[in-house]
């Protein structure tokens, strides 16, 4: 009905969209209410918001910098510049946040991304008691970060961190949890290269590994370089080559241990872009217990494909029909409709080919699975990490699906 005035010149969409404003808003508004309102997935909202092409002017006021109450001042005498065993991470203490606090830090995090026209979804998409704040040795303090449930990732736990030093916003990234593995980046704004940027890595991956259990780290090849010129440009490469990271192809590992070479035996050499961008294109991983999960989220998306090609002839409409349904069938999930729970069970219910017969035959699979969709739904991503973790029958699975579909 709405739309017919906007037929043969009656009214401008313009005109027409101005209509429904309140006092005191403009259009971004309008367009803002008419995305917020539309029924489909916030995905989709983001790229048809993109494809407008809206330019919005942005004033950021002050400086980034939290209150005097969240920050312990850290005076240097010297600076920390490689990562050494002599610098944990000592005892990091959890601030118990107030909401005004959490929202200050939330709105820190927004404003220093948008000074250097960046985004991460978990800054964008939370909210105050989805965030978890440390506070560290040398000034150091971390906050880390979780999304609204309709914004989270069906399978890994998509979380993301901010770092401050004595207040003021210097590194930032996310890490994407599954089991106890995590692909993780790091972002160190440019005025702080140089610095500690590899201390400052050091600490953060010390406390992924305190606060989330994990025994793995990957990165993927953006995060130093792969299509990212930033990333070539400020060395990410070396960053995490010094953690301890190491490719997964081994034409990469090979190129970055004669590279390796060359810089121990001459301090001022510097590997070229060419050599870099090559290095870019695996996959790296740091292994801290070998009985860590060995696939993360990008191989259970290769699987995925895998099924679709093998299971169904890559007919989406085949192997979706009726498919989350059998699974919220199968698992006694009453409120499957609901918005998020169903969004987790299409996910996932691809990724149990064999789920009707398996699913079936194991009632404490059935129990782990119900507990896992529920959190990941509506409720707590901290405890669905946690239950991932303990689900040995899951993992045992999913190792499976991925050493038989993932190619």
């Amino acid at each position: 009905v709405e739309s017919e005035i906007l037929q043969d010149a009656n009214a401008g969409w313009e005109e027409w969209l101005l209509r429904s404003v309140n006092e005191g808003e403009d259009k971004l508004d309008a367009f803002i209410a008419i995305f917020d309102s539309s029924p489909i997935r916030p995905e989709v909202k983001d790229e048809l918001w993109n494809a407008i092409g809206i330019n919005v002017e942005i004033d950021v006021g002050r400086h980034a910098c939290l209150s005097r109450n969240l920050v312990r001042l850290y005076y240097h005498r010297s600076l920390i510049k490689k990562m050494t065993r002599e610098h944990p991470v000592l005892n990091p203490t959890r601030v118990k946040l107030s909401k005004p606090q959490a929202e200050e830090i939330i709105y820190q995090s927004r404003m220093i991304l948008v000074r250097h026209l960046r985004e991460i979804d978990p800054i964008s998409f939370t909210a105050a008691d989805l965030v978890a704040y440390y506070q560290l040795p040398r000034g150091l303090s971390i906050a880390l970060v979780g999304m609204v449930p309709e914004r989270r990732h069906p399978i890994d736990s998509y979380m993301g961190y901010v770092v401050f030093k004595n207040g003021l916003p210097v590194a930032y990234a996310g890490s994407w949890i599954l089991f106890d593995s995590a692909r993780i980046g790091l972002n160190v704004f440019p005025a702080y290269r140089g610095g500690e940027s590899q201390y400052i890595f050091q600490q953060v991956l010390l406390l992924h590994r305190e606060v989330y259990g994990l025994r793995r780290f990957s990165v993927d090849p953006y995060q130093v370089g792969k299509e990212n010129s930033d990333g070539i440009h400020s060395g990410a490469f070396w960053v995490y080559y010094r953690a301890g990271f190491r490719p997964l192809l081994q034409d990469q590992q090979d190129l970055a241990a004669s590279e390796a070479r060359k810089i121990k035996a001459n301090p001022a050499y510097r590997s070229s872009g060419a050599v870099l961008k090559k290095l870019a294109r695996s996959r790296l991983q740091l292994i801290i217990e070998e009985a860590a999960v060995s696939f993360d989220a990008t191989d259970l998306s290769l699987a995925w494909s895998g099924i679709l090609a093998r299971k169904f002839y890559n007919n989406r409409m085949l192997a979706t029909a009726d498919a989350a349904e059998k699974l919220a069938a199968i698992l006694g999930l009453e409120n499957r409709h609901e918005r998020n729970l169903e969004f987790v069970l299409q996910n996932w219910s691809l990724l149990l080919p064999d789920g009707e017969t398996e699913l079936s035959e194991n009632s404490r699979l059935i129990t782990t699975l119900k507990k896992l969709f529920l959190d990941k739904a509506s409720g707590s991503e901290e405890k669905y990490i946690r239950e991932l973790q303990v689900a040995a029958s899951l993992r045992r699975y999913l190792e499976r699906v991925v050493k038989d579909y993932a190619f």
